[in-house]
């Protein structure tokens, strides 16, 4: 079920929010877990099993490391935790890609489809079991509790990826938002739906038409300048639409991003660009490793790791290994050859634009065949002209989706509208109906996150 669709927008979030306002405290975990059961059920039925089947392990687990007293107990119940989720997410994401690697694919049966939702789950619940083991939180004894924190619809499918201590205090009190925190989080909520539905989709059908121009370079170009916006707003709606549900569920979820593309540098742009993942690999992956404490050519290793991991997080596939190497590339030199030069600021902001949409070439491909025959047409410079139109047609587009990603536009917005009641009631109304109308005319609602 989208976030997106009539449905969810028209039955199932309405009643949830009524429903679990009015609950008593005891009953609102029960209630949302079962939501969440219900929401995922709508779309993946047949893996609730797969999913109830690590919950009830991992709860078991976090309960056993909490108690245990000596370090190699503790340590053994986590390595099993961590095998069971990272095992899931291996078996039913990457196993048809590493027995094809290894030339057996013909010879074993691979699961068809991907749960949806696993990555984000796997690395919620991986980094539970750690804090927990680390004795950084406590264990949870309620079961509910627990299942709530794992299982929440609104960051379920596409994230933030949320730590425990972000939740744990509201998960143990009534949440009962009072009617300011809902209209904030209904705001938050139609905010993140207009971006996903009046920027995202279009940009995404305008990606794909230029696409299908193979042999036209400026197509080429416009097309990863769309799909570049597109990506942003498909991504930065669906976390602003879950922050928002989570205020009107009485949760305050992490921010995911902050104005990426108004970085000046590459190393700037991922602490802005999905913060929750990037922070989870920091304090799981790169600290554990060492960090930058060691070596220089340890923190080198230590960073080509978190990268390698990042891009094979994101796709079973070389172009996704590839990109997420391309970014350890452009870091290394932002960082040890850009910087150290002290070149003007505008230069490490052009080559960050410059590796962030040419790295869409690999992120968007289907495969590395189709990734080399756009980065060919790229630098081929033979145009027929067609751009100009697809570029006349969608200026307006391009335009307010550019403008978008200006801070100063997004932040005077949300001063103007915080300041003046009735004008934000009605400019909400406005767009809530706009997208309404978009959604009613349009079957174009695809959601790029979901096949990661």
């Amino acid at each position: 079920m989208l976030f997106s669709s009539l449905t969810f927008l028209f039955y199932f979030l309405p009643a949830v929010i009524l429903i679990h306002w009015f609950l008593p405290e005891k009953w609102q975990n029960p209630f949302l877990f079962a939501a969440s059961l219900v929401f995922y059920a709508w779309g993946e039925i047949r893996y609730v099993p797969l999913f109830f089947a690590l919950l009830a392990l991992d709860y078991a687990l976090e309960r056993l490391i909490g108690q245990a007293q000596h370090q190699a107990a503790r340590r053994w119940l986590l390595a099993a935790g961590i095998a069971a989720d990272i095992g899931a997410l291996l078996y039913y994401k990457y196993s048809g890609f590493l027995l094809g690697a290894l030339g057996l694919g013909g010879h074993f049966n691979t699961p068809g489809t991907l749960p949806l939702g696993i990555s984000f789950f796997t690395f919620q619940a991986v980094g539970y079991l750690v804090d927990v083991y680390r004795r950084k939180t406590e264990s949870e004894k309620n079961i509910f509790a627990f299942g709530t924190f794992l299982f929440l619809f609104p960051q379920l499918i596409a994230g933030p990826i949320v730590r425990y201590g972000d939740l744990k205090t509201a998960l143990h009190t009534h949440r009962k938002p009072p009617a300011d925190t809902l209209d904030k989080g209904m705001a938050l909520f139609i905010a993140g739906l207009a971006s996903k539905v009046l920027l995202a989709n279009p940009l995404g059908a305008l990606s794909t038409e230029l696409h299908a121009a193979a042999g036209d370079s400026a197509c080429q170009w416009m097309h990863l300048v769309a799909y570049t916006l597109h990506i942003y707003f498909d991504f930065w709606g669906y976390s602003v639409m879950a922050l928002g549900m989570g205020r009107m569920l009485g949760f305050t979820f992490p921010k995911n991003f902050d104005h990426p593309y108004a970085s000046a540098s590459i190393s700037e742009f991922w602490r802005r660009w999905h913060i929750t993942l990037g922070g989870w690999f920091r304090d799981y992956v790169y600290i554990p490793l060492g960090g930058s404490r060691k070596s220089t050519a340890r923190t080198l290793l230590n960073t080509l790791i978190v990268w390698f991991l990042s891009g094979f997080w994101h796709g079973a596939g070389w172009n996704f290994i590839l990109w997420g190497l391309w970014f350890f590339v452009a870091l290394i030199i932002d960082r040890h050859i850009l910087k150290a030069l002290r070149l003007p600021s505008i230069v490490r902001r052009l080559f960050m634009i410059l590796c962030v949409v040419t790295g869409y070439a690999l992120f968007s491909a289907e495969s590395l065949q189709e990734a080399g025959t756009t980065f060919a047409a790229l630098f081929s410079f033979r145009s027929g002209g067609t751009v100009l139109f697809w570029l006349r047609e969608n200026i307006l587009l391009l335009a307010v989706s550019l403008a978008c990603c200006v801070p100063a536009v997004i932040e005077g917005g949300k001063r103007l509208l915080s300041r003046h009641t009735i004008l934000r009631c009605i400019t909400m109304t406005a767009v809530l109906l706009l997208c309404l109308a978009a959604l009613a005319k349009s079957s174009y609602n695809p959601f790029i996150y979901f096949r990661f």
